[in-house]
């Protein structure tokens, strides 16, 4: 009996390890919560901007942009790519507005969330958000704020204005020319 006993635990710890691959504790104890910026239909470019850099931190950015695709269902890597896959819309689902989660609820691959997610709320490349923040950058004053303040204000326009260029230079000579500037 007692060996019927070892035997069955040392499965159950054998199909619990190969559940776990590639989920690390950290995964497994935090919260669902993995940023305090919420989607609110307003701020994709800095809910986005925080999502991303948890999935880099944590390995799982592949799950949204297609790196790690889904395997098949008789694959022996299923398993985690379904749990870690689950975690990751867990965590999309979480750091969302109520009204604005029950969307995406729906979808079967992190990466199918996060697609439809950028269609409707990136404005990347949208000429009138362009336009906005050069107004702001026109506009902004120090007035009787701090001088870091109103540094940290500038690069914050200054930041998001850089997301819409997605510029590819390649090697000619306009690059080498920033590069040297920079």
């Amino acid at each position: 009996m007692g060996d019927t006993e070892n035997s069955s635990e040392t499965e159950i710890s054998q199909i619990t390890q190969n559940h776990n691959q590639g989920i690390s504790q950290g995964d497994l104890n935090s919260s669902l919560i993995i940023t305090n910026h919420r989607l609110d239909g307003k701020n994709f470019l800095q809910w986005s901007q925080s999502v991303l850099m948890v999935l880099r931190g944590r390995g799982k950015i592949g799950y949204i942009n297609g790196e790690i695709p889904r395997p098949a269902s008789t694959n022996s890597s299923y398993a985690t790519w379904e749990l870690n896959n689950s975690m990751v819309m867990a965590w999309l689902i979480n750091s969302m507005e109520g009204h604005i989660s029950r969307t995406y609820l729906f979808f079967k691959t992190a990466k199918e969330m996060w697609d439809a997610i950028k269609e409707n709320y990136s404005d990347l490349g949208n000429a009138s958000q362009v336009f906005e923040i050069k107004l702001k950058l026109k506009d902004i004053r120090q007035g009787t704020i701090e001088v870091t303040q109103y540094y940290n204000n500038l690069k914050i326009l200054w930041q998001e204005l850089d997301m819409y260029y997605e510029a590819d230079w390649g090697k000619g000579s306009e690059h080498t020319k920033f590069i040297i500037h920079v």
